[in-house]
């Protein structure tokens, strides 16, 4: 699991966002946590668009969809994964 997943679920949407918008750049954290805020500028936008969607049931029903254009299901797929991966429970907490 990545080091800006690890922030997005410590952290969570809002703050997320709050440090995307402070800038562009490698950030090193005092908790010992290292990414690229573009890392992180995705995580937001994927959980922004699953948000659009009305949640993540219909996110997966609109990428399934015939009636969904090639280009938009990747996109809609690529933040269901984006989204999933910020809900998994990291084993080393256990």
């Amino acid at each position: 699991m990545n080091d800006a997943v690890k922030y997005f679920q410590k952290n969570g949407l809002q703050r997320s966002k709050e440090l995307v918008e402070m800038g562009f750049g490698f950030c090193s954290l005092e908790d010992g946590l290292s990414f690229h805020t573009v890392q992180l500028k995705q995580l937001v936008e994927s959980h922004e668009l699953v948000k659009d969607y009305y949640g993540l049931t219909k996110a997966k029903e609109h990428a399934a969809s015939n009636y969904t254009a090639p280009e938009i299901k990747d996109a809609v797929k690529q933040a269901i994964a984006d989204v999933e991966s910020c809900m998994e429970v990291s084993s080393e907490s256990n």
